[in-house]
């Protein structure tokens, strides 16, 4: 018969092993986090990014290390050595990245820096995969065992049952607390998504397409934004926006920055000044400088086809006229970082058949298995070549971005206009609320 003996011994190597997917889980997020703020470091030179965690971090070896406590007692093949090689991947990573950048932001090799960093972290992405994939399956091992063990036990008394009752409820207490540190973030990033965002309208004489992809979970990223309403029978607004950081803060600043933005195109009809007090009222609102905003908001004239912009940092934004390609350049840096920062409005003419399109980073910033970036000329040229309608056109770009990096690693937002002879299908929604694909 089963005795009490096995049925401790067994709650307690599940309870070590939902312990060890949670130190996991927390050992890559501590990679993550470095990696964005040494990003917003290089992109702003504002050392705040760099505090208090480094690099150098050594709170990554002393995590590392508690992990490893947990796993010893488990002897699942390979796993301490996939931490010794996480742990050799991230001391690699702030030698020859972090610490280089640190130093020399501007650095002419600091674009190279940046690629190579994304694989030693896309690296070590793979190595906790697969050994989370390790920890799940021993977890479902002993399960599997200590049920079988029990079915097949004739004389299991009620007081034994009652006793596995308890210890099987204390070890569901325990992984759910583990389970609920992975997932309550992503939950409350979702739904903050939902209830807060409004759905986009197409604008006027256009035709209009969308995509949203959401990056992996562990990545808890939450800050991309698109956004399009009307301002009347010929007038209307598009938005794209990128919020630094990750999670709920990412959420959070992204609504607020949809909602202050429509409030203050209600009254003024010029992008350069609503970015510009845009700026202002977030830098008094948030106080932070460890946040900001990379934006583009474009106002469409129907009757004049003409667009107007100011775009806060937004790099990835094109017009194509036929089968040519013209960038629209950032008219202001970016959002956050100083109170006085003054923006432009640029003019652009458009015809019918003339393509607007707008992405977040996360299309030229997919990599290959070698750490290549996909990057902004591949991304004119498959634009320059892609479908003319705009969904398909969104659809495309996506697709490529996939297959380019195997699954992009970061939120990645499109959105494109279309000028067009006809008014369309009146006010319709051109694209659903964030993190949902639309139909166009």
């Amino acid at each position: 018969m089963i005795g009490i003996r096995e049925l401790d011994a067994a709650s307690g190597a599940q309870v070590r092993l939902s312990n060890a997917r949670s130190e996991l889980d927390t050992l890559l997020a501590m990679q993550l986090a470095e990696e964005t703020a040494l990003r917003g470091y290089v992109a702003t030179r504002d050392a705040y990014f760099l505090e208090p965690d480094g690099p150098p971090n050594p709170q990554f070896d002393r995590q590392a290390e508690r992990l490893e406590n947990l796993l010893e007692r488990e002897r699942i093949p390979g796993a301490i050595d996939a931490v010794h090689r996480m742990r050799d991947l991230h001391r690699t990573w702030e030698n020859e990245v972090a610490l280089p950048l640190r130093n020399e932001p501007t650095s002419r090799q600091a674009y190279v820096q940046q690629a190579n960093g994304k694989v030693l972290t896309d690296e070590m992405r793979g190595e906790s995969q697969t050994l989370r994939a390790a920890l799940t399956l021993q977890s479902n091992a002993v399960e599997e065992t200590l049920r079988n063990e029990i079915n097949t036990t004739v004389g299991v008394s009620v007081g034994l049952v009652t006793v596995f009752a308890i210890i099987a409820f204390g070890y569901a207490v325990s992984r759910s607390q583990a389970l609920t540190r992975l997932v309550r973030e992503q939950s409350l990033v979702d739904a903050l998504q939902r209830t807060l965002r409004v759905s986009g309208e197409r604008l006027p004489r256009t035709s209009m397409g969308s995509a949203y992809t959401s990056a992996t979970r562990e990545a808890l990223v939450g800050g991309d934004l698109l956004d399009a309403w009307r301002a009347g029978p010929d007038r209307g607004w598009f938005l794209i926006a990128d919020a630094s950081g990750k999670g709920i803060q990412a959420a959070r600043h992204s609504a607020f920055a949809q909602y202050a933005i429509r409030a203050l195109a209600a009254e003024s009809g010029d992008p350069a000044d609503i970015v510009r007090r845009f700026n202002r009222l977030f830098i008094s609102t948030f106080d932070d400088p460890s946040v900001f905003v990379v934006l583009f908001l474009g106002a469409f004239d129907a009757r004049t086809q003409t667009l107007r912009y100011a775009s806060a940092g937004h790099g990835t934004a094109y017009v194509r006229r036929g089968t040519l390609v013209e960038r629209l350049p950032p008219t202001g840096s970016i959002i956050g970082l100083d109170v006085d920062q003054k923006y432009e409005t640029e003019s652009v003419p458009l015809a019918l058949g003339d393509i607007v399109l707008l992405a977040t980073d996360g299309l030229t910033e997919a990599r290959d298995q070698h750490g290549e970036l996909l990057g902004e000329d591949r991304v004119a040229s498959l634009f320059a070549e892609g479908p003319s309608d705009p969904q398909a056109l969104c659809d495309r770009l996506v697709e490529v971005a996939n297959a380019f990096s195997g699954g992009v690693q970061d939120d990645l937002a499109i959105i494109a206009l279309r000028v067009t002879h006809e008014e369309g299908e009146g006010a319709a929604t051109a694209f659903s609320p964030i993190g949902e694909r639309s139909a166009s």
